[in-house]
């Protein structure tokens, strides 16, 4: 029988020639190393062992190097496999890969975030694409992409709860029409992230998802006023849904925006309205109809 050492070099592998390169010059490896194993110690990383109970022959090979602490590395060999799975549009194992460099690599928000992008954008883009599948087997795969964009979003801020883009990102998948959407969770999403970090324009897209949740009028009327005394929140949407939105709430006449206040006249209002009126972003559009000429 052939030495289990002869057959896990025989192993097929498209990143052999690179591994033997590298063993072969060990003595550049030792540098990195030593780096790499300097940074984790000094970041007091915590990182769970590399889940292989699905392994492969790539992945075990990289094992030897994730094991030895170049966690890194093996997590940047295995993004490369990731991207001509993409060009190859095998979706099961760019997410399998994607798994794998996510364990190695908690800490790194870009690889959450890229593997997210991946699931919902480009596996559900390519479902769609497959017209050899009926409308259940596209809507079982769909949902299932779906499940493991949400999943590496929400195990990305489980590791970095103070990442203002992992916050950003969970809105913006939370509110996506084309998808599934979570007005509710995006308005606590866009709020994280601002207190984290990000940019206080974002308030906004907090006040764009309370206007989409049917009983929280009254609070997107509340914020909506607040950004227009700022310049920067004043757009188109802005100005409409403070037309819709005390039309719905019935505020006093006195207390109401009149056209030429939020628009400058009459004919830059109804510019705005006349779209606004069949907005495909669930905005809702009452009392818009009657203000038109």
């Amino acid at each position: 029988m052939m030495p289990r050492a002869a057959r896990f070099l025989q192993t097929p592998l498209h990143y052999a020639g690179v591994l033997l390169t590298l063993a072969a010059a060990g003595w550049l490896m030792q540098p990195l190393r030593s780096h790499l194993q300097q940074q984790e110690q000094a970041a007091k990383l915590q990182l769970p062992p590399p889940d292989y109970a699905q392994t492969d022959a790539l992945s075990q090979q990289l094992a030897l190097f994730s094991l030895g602490g170049l966690r890194t590395f093996a997590a940047e060999m295995l993004c490369v496999d990731a991207t001509n799975a993409w060009l190859q549009q095998d979706w099961p194992r760019a997410l399998r890969r994607w798994k794998q460099i996510t364990t190695l690599c908690p800490q790194r928000v870009n690889y959450w975030i890229r593997a997210a992008a991946d699931m919902a954008k480009n596996a559900v883009a390519w479902v769609n694409n497959q017209e050899h599948l009926g409308p259940h087997e596209q809507a079982v795969q769909n949902k299932n992409y779906l499940d493991a964009a949400e999943q590496f979003l929400l195990e990305g801020l489980a590791n970095n709860p103070e990442s203002p883009l992992l916050w950003l990102q969970l809105g913006a998948f939370d509110e996506d029409l084309a998808r599934r959407t979570n007005f509710t969770r995006a308005v606590e999403d866009y709020r994280k992230a601002i207190a984290a970090g990000a940019s206080p324009m974002y308030h906004r897209w907090v006040f764009y998802n309370l206007c989409r949740i049917r009983g929280r009028e009254q609070e997107a009327w509340e914020l909506g006023c607040r950004l227009y005394q700022e310049e920067r929140h004043r757009s188109p949407s802005l100005r409409c849904l403070l037309l819709v939105l005390q039309h719905k709430l019935n505020i006093p006449a006195e207390q109401r925006y009149t056209l030429e206040q939020l628009f400058g006249s009459r004919s830059r209002a109804f510019k705005h309205l006349r779209p606004f009126l069949h907005n495909e972003l669930r905005f809702p559009t009452n009392g818009i109809k009657e203000l038109l000429p």
